[in-house]
């Protein structure tokens, strides 16, 4: 369900610069993949609110407003 066409190769170089976890770097490799919030959550079994906040933190250390910025930083 690759939206974006990354690999996940690709995506680890360039998220690793940001000081991301290893849940960060897995969620955001989901995200970047096209699945939703609420999709990630069940897959990992935490809230839907757990997955926000981990974006929140997410998007903070890529220094990006939102999904739509961390998307376009591996377009």
């Amino acid at each position: 369900m690759s939206e974006s066409g990354i690999t996940k190769e690709k995506y680890l170089n360039i998220a690793c610069k940001f000081g991301l976890t290893k849940r960060e770097l897995e969620l955001g490799f989901l995200k970047v993949s096209g699945f939703s919030n609420r999709r990630i959550a069940y897959m990992f079994g935490i809230s839907e609110q757990t997955v926000k906040n981990h974006f929140t933190h997410i998007y903070e250390k890529a220094w990006v407003p939102g999904r739509k910025e961390f998307r376009d930083l591996f377009s």
